[in-house]
């Protein structure tokens, strides 16, 4: 297998875990800020416990490297905490929608921190995906609680792609699950003095389906996109994860009985045709 074909693999395959993740914003009875800590501390159990168990080495070389997980920790806490928020307060397909603005942004910083020039077939992808996501948002007025949510969404969309970059920059030839596993146990310390203590009221169905989120949904998925970058470019990437609200859209249909608008179903076809254009690329 072609280092291009497994990194599409990983990606397609995280991306369907990731549709799923928007589910729990709307089955979980946690705000936010307590959906992230817990489901971080769950998923750094297993990524952490995993390579333990195999015998590899949990450490980084030296201490720039730990103050960059840090750093990239930071960033991703505060991308989940808003993606989720944005949901909660806006509904999941506002949410979804209003964070993947982030491909297009992907492919306008990408060359500032490789110094390369814009690619014109990532700006053309770019521009389909903007047309999409427009087109499947319904129209937005600043008193209503959409407008917020698009707000939190964009705020999350330019945390999760300055994350990404900085990954791809200075951690693609380590280990995915090393450094997954120890950006979700920072995170977990950072948002944990500010918890509620509401995680201790949920019922025998509420723990499995926060297990399910911080296993399935969080350390498989971040995993195997944290492994397509090392095979691939950030905007390729970035872009191709446009599917992740059809994929999600599907799964809320099947589960949620959610059905999706006629323009939804349109904007899905333009970002659809941008992945799409990605993903049938020969060179990355």
């Amino acid at each position: 297998m072609s280092d291009h074909l497994k990194g599409l693999t990983s990606l397609h395959l995280g991306l369907l875990l990731f549709g799923g993740t928007a589910i729990f914003s709307q089955t979980l009875q946690l705000n936010a800020l307590d959906l992230t800590t817990w489901r971080c501390l769950i998923a750094a159990a297993l990524l952490l416990g995993w390579l333990s168990l195999r015998r590899k080495s949990l450490r980084f070389d030296n201490r720039k490297e730990w103050l960059g997980i840090v750093g990239l920790s930071v960033l991703m806490g505060l991308h989940w905490v808003t993606y989720f928020h944005s949901m909660q307060i806006a509904g999941v397909t506002v949410g979804m929608l209003a964070l993947f603005t982030y491909p297009v942004i992907t492919v306008f910083l990408e060359p500032v921190f490789n110094k390369t020039r814009l690619q014109i077939r990532d700006l053309f992808a770019a521009l389909l995906v903007v047309g999409g996501v427009v087109m499947m948002t319904p129209s937005l007025n600043p008193d209503d609680p959409i407008a917020m949510g698009v707000f939190w969404g964009v705020i999350s969309a330019l945390l999760f792609t300055l994350r990404n970059l900085t990954m791809k920059k200075y951690y693609s030839s380590h280990s995915p699950v090393k450094t997954m596993g120890w950006q979700t146990l920072f995170v977990f310390i950072m948002l944990l003095p500010f918890s509620s203590d509401e995680v201790l009221s949920l019922d025998a169905d509420q723990w499995l389906q926060l297990l399910l989120l911080g296993t399935i949904f969080t350390a498989a998925p971040h995993t195997l996109l944290a492994n397509s970058l090392r095979f691939l470019k950030a905007s390729s990437v970035s872009l191709i994860s446009c599917l992740q609200p059809v994929y999600g859209a599907v799964l809320a249909f099947i589960l949620l009985s959610e059905q999706p608008e006629v323009t939804t179903l349109l904007g899905g076809c333009l970002i659809i045709a941008a992945a799409a254009n990605e993903t049938l690329k020969k060179k990355t």
